[in-house]
C-alpha cells in the first residue's frame, strides 16, 4: 500500500474521531442545558446536531422531550417517532402516547380493507436495506447450491429447493422496490406549525390543522404539497409545515 493511501486513510480515520468526539460534547452539553431547565437552549442545540447528520435513537429522544418542554408539540411528536424507527422503547413509547394527547383536535385514522393492511404489513417487514440483504442472502445460498451440485453431483440438492431461493431473491428485490418508491414519493410527515391551512382535493374548502398529526406525502402540485390525512381525506397544504419521517 502506497504512503498516499496509508496517508489518507489516518486522516479519514482522524478526522472521524474528531467528529464524534465533537457529537459528544454537544450532546452532552445538550443534555446538561436540559437538566438545568434551558429547555429552548437545548432544543436548539439538538436540532443543530440533527441537521448536522447525527442521527440515534437517544438523541431524537432527548429532542423530543425537550420540545415537549417548550410545548412544540409538533416536532416533539417527529423526534418521538425518529427515535421510535431506530429503538422502539417503552420510555419513546410512552413518551409519544403523551405528547400525541396534546395535539389539539386529533384526526382519528380510518381502517383500511383488510387486504390492504395485509399488504403492507408484509412489505413493511423489513427497511429497504433489510429487504436488500435478504435478497442477497436468498441469492447467495441459492448460488452456493447450485456450485456445490457442480462440483459435487452425489450432493442430493433438489433444484425445487434452489429455485424457491432464487424465487425469494426475486421477491425481496420487489418488495426492496416498493419500499424504496414509498420512501421517495410516498413517505411519512409530521406537521408542525400553527394556523396549518388544509384545502381539500375533493371539496373546495379549506380548514385549518393543527399540528402533531400524521400524513402521508402523496405528491407536488402547484400549490403546495398533497397529503393524506389519517382519515383518507386528501388535500394541499404548504410543504414547510411538514417534516418528513423516514
Amino acid at each position: 500500500m502506497s504512503r498516499i493511501k496509508i496517508i489518507s486513510i489516518l486522516i479519514f480515520l482522524f478526522g472521524t474521531l474528531i467528529a464524534k468526539s465533537e457529537g459528544n460534547i454537544m450532546f452532552e452539553k445538550a443534555n446538561q442545558l436540559y437538566h438545568n431547565k434551558l429547555y429552548d437552549s437545548a432544543s436548539n442545540l439538538y436540532q443543530q446536531m440533527i441537521n448536522d447528520g447525527y442521527a440515534h435513537a437517544e438523541l431524537f429522544y432527548n429532542a423530543g422531550n425537550a420540545y415537549y418542554r417548550t410545548n412544540q408539540i409538533g416536532r416533539a411528536i417527529w423526534c418521538y417517532r425518529k427515535s421510535q424507527l431506530l429503538n422502539d422503547s417503552k420510555y419513546v413509547q410512552d413518551n409519544l402516547a403523551l405528547a400525541n394527547k396534546r395535539i389539539k383536535q386529533p384526526i382519528l385514522s380510518s381502517s383500511p380493507i383488510f387486504f390492504i393492511r395485509w399488504w403492507r404489513a408484509i412489505y413493511s417487514l423489513f427497511s429497504i436495506n433489510g429487504w436488500a440483504i435478504f435478497s442477497l442472502s436468498c441469492f447467495f445460498i441459492a448460488l452456493g447450491m447450485l456450485f456445490l451440485k457442480k462440483i459435487k453431483s452425489s450432493i442430493g440438492i433438489s433444484s425445487l429447493i434452489t429455485n424457491t431461493f432464487l424465487g425469494m431473491t426475486l421477491i425481496g428485490l420487489f418488495f426492496m422496490s416498493v419500499r424504496m418508491y414509498q420512501h421517495q414519493y410516498q413517505y411519512r410527515g409530521i406537521l408542525i406549525g400553527e394556523g396549518i391551512s388544509f384545502t381539500s382535493n375533493t371539496k373546495s374548502e379549506s380548514i385549518e390543522l393543527n399540528e402533531g398529526i400524521e400524513v402521508i406525502y402523496k405528491g407536488k402540485q402547484k400549490q403546495g404539497i398533497l397529503i393524506e390525512l389519517p382519515d383518507g381525506r386528501k388535500g394541499v397544504i404548504n410543504p414547510s409545515y411538514m417534516l418528513k419521517l423516514d
